[in-house]
């Protein structure tokens, strides 16, 4: 029996029929995608208490720890650099982000752990850790006089965690502004998004081997580096006695350590930045217009707000993709 054929009407209206079906499709495909997207408030329906929760539970942890939030904030810093925002660097064992040489002083891991477990009492298996370092940056900034802003949830934990990634991605004490730039780009954030996340240093310490090059090993007749005010250097050197100490420390921002503010800028101005990598921001003539225009909070805190929330939408795992963890410290 000969194939019916269609009439071209018949043909046009299959033709129509078809390419609905494909864009009712992608459209379900696109809907679903923007659910699973990282967006803010979202645990509103399934643990609206989560944020309070974890600020109150670091608020409590700070009252007796006040590096409880500089702590927290290099921490998110150091998360989102390596595999992106999904919790990898809070993985224990031998061999993982936490054991990398540049994250050897790491700390606010039992902060992390605290919130955790005050969120799992709440609502278990619902809130990632990966969120819940995220939400703990943007408290910690606010603890210290800092803005506040809005975090865009939906993380997945990651169960990958490897010492060598983290030693190859996390930017240097001692990089340029063209090292710094390149190391920033590979995580999709621009030159001044570099300058501005460099501001985080206006809270937390540093230990004295990282000032080594500026005080003692400077290629100069002194070995200080000839930028640092000669009063300035002579602090840091009563400071840091002799090379190599990784068990003393000194304020990253000599003014105002205990408070978020735009201090860190105005010292770099006056040459009083203490890392290589944050006094390069001024000496370097592409970035110091926006070191001196963030030298004031009206400046710097909207700028602040916008690259973190840019930072920790770097790669997230969502959707299917990783887990919840039940313990941030271990892969279910």
């Amino acid at each position: 029996m000969a194939a019916e054929k269609l009439s071209p009407a018949t043909n046009c209206a299959s033709t129509m029929t078809a390419t609905v079906l494909l864009v009712v499709t992608i459209l379900s495909v696109m809907a679903a995608g923007e659910v699973r997207a990282l967006q803010t408030g979202f645990y509103d329906s399934s643990c609206p208490k989560a944020e309070e929760t974890i600020y109150s539970t670091l608020q409590l942890l700070h009252v007796n720890d006040p590096n409880v939030p500089p702590n927290l904030l290099r921490l998110h810093f150091h998360d989102c650099f390596v595999r992106g925002c999904d919790g990898s660097v809070l993985l224990q064992g031998s061999g993982t982000e936490r054991t990398a040489p540049p994250n050897a002083r790491l700390e606010g891991f039992r902060a992390i752990d605290a919130a955790k477990a005050a969120v799992e009492k709440l609502c278990p298996g619902v809130v990632s850790c990966a969120d819940i370092l995220a939400f703990a940056a943007r408290d910690s900034v606010k603890m210290v006089g800092g803005p506040g802003w809005e975090v865009p949830a939906g993380r997945r934990d990651g169960t990958v965690s490897l010492a060598s990634e983290a030693s190859r991605n996390l930017p240097g004490a001692q990089m340029d502004v063209n090292q710094l730039t390149a190391n920033f780009a590979k995580q999709g954030l621009t030159r001044d998004d570099m300058v501005i996340l460099s501001g985080a240093h206006t809270i937390g310490e540093a230990a004295c081997v990282h000032i080594d090059n500026r005080i003692y090993d400077y290629p100069s007749p002194s070995g200080v580096d000839p930028l640092l005010p000669k009063d300035f250097a002579a602090k840091l050197k009563k400071k840091c006695r002799q090379r190599g100490l990784t068990n003393r420390k000194f304020d990253l921002d000599s003014g105002t350590s205990a408070t978020f503010d735009a201090q860190y800028y105005s010292n770099l101005a006056n040459r009083r930045g203490l890392l290589t990598s944050d006094q390069v921001l001024y000496e370097d003539a592409r970035t110091r217009p926006l070191v001196l225009e963030s030298s004031n909070n009206a400046n710097f805190f909207p700028k602040f707000t916008q690259a973190m929330v840019k930072m920790s939408q770097i790669s997230p795992l969502e959707g299917s993709q990783g887990q919840i963890r039940q313990r941030c410290g271990y892969v279910n």
